[in-house]
């Protein structure tokens, strides 16, 4: 198993750091942080709408509708809410990869990688630019193509289809337990990647291998192939 495919937010992009900007619409880090986590959730609710009735948009524009929608849920008043939110969706663009991703792209240099993402291919392209990890990958492949989301097979398909093997010789890398499910589920080997050492809550699908950071994966890797 030569191939590895990562998943891009919350697996390789780190996406804590927008707490940080949201800040000064809260009274705490910790409010800060919850009104981040509910903007993530609602993101991918969108999505998975969006991907189930077949009104494909794409997710920079999911981005913008899911954090007005948090904005008002919190029912946010504050002079500089308009501009801190072109803040949250600017960095969204080039988030910072995570400390365990430079040491361990290193370690898998005889390795075929790709990132497989929900994200559009501009903000994908963007964010591994601006950590110049960008030639680390041979695809970096967003589902825009095919108009859905994963955990949709349509999504999945687009990484079996750019190396041209089976399933099977595919590791699909992700911190989102839903995303591990459908992963599995297409016929990919799965690693989840427990970064919040939380439990696995998706039925029926369970990962091949778990780790708590990325740094355990090359340890992975060398057991697969021996």
């Amino acid at each position: 198993m030569a191939v590895v495919v990562f998943d891009a937010y919350g697996t390789l992009f780190d996406l804590n750091g927008l707490a940080d900007i949201a800040r000064p619409l809260f009274d705490s880090q910790l409010a800060a942080r919850a009104f981040c986590r509910r903007w993530r959730q609602l993101h991918l609710e969108f999505a998975w709408q969006a991907a189930l009735v077949e009104q494909y948009r794409d997710f920079d524009q999911l981005a913008k509708q899911a954090l007005d929608a948090a904005v008002a849920e919190h029912n946010l008043v504050h002079p500089h809410v308009d501009v801190i939110a072109a803040d949250l969706l600017k960095s969204m663009q080039t988030l910072p990869v995570y400390p365990d991703v430079k040491p361990m792209l290193e370690e898998l240099t005889t390795y075929r990688l790709a990132i497989l993402s929900n994200g559009t291919l501009r903000a994908l392209q963007a964010s591994a630019v601006a950590n110049d990890v960008l030639f680390s990958f041979d695809f970096i492949l967003s589902v825009d193509p095919v108009r859905t989301y994963k955990p949709s097979r349509k999504a999945y398909a687009l990484a079996q289809s750019a190396f041209g093997i089976e399933k099977r010789d595919i590791l699909f890398v992700s911190s989102n337990s839903w995303d591990v499910a459908g992963a599995k589920a297409y016929g990919f080997r799965t690693c989840w990647c427990n970064r919040t050492k939380s439990p696995y809550l998706s039925p029926g699908q369970r990962p091949d291998y778990m780790i708590a950071t990325l740094s355990e994966l090359p340890a992975i890797l060398s057991e697969c192939i021996r």
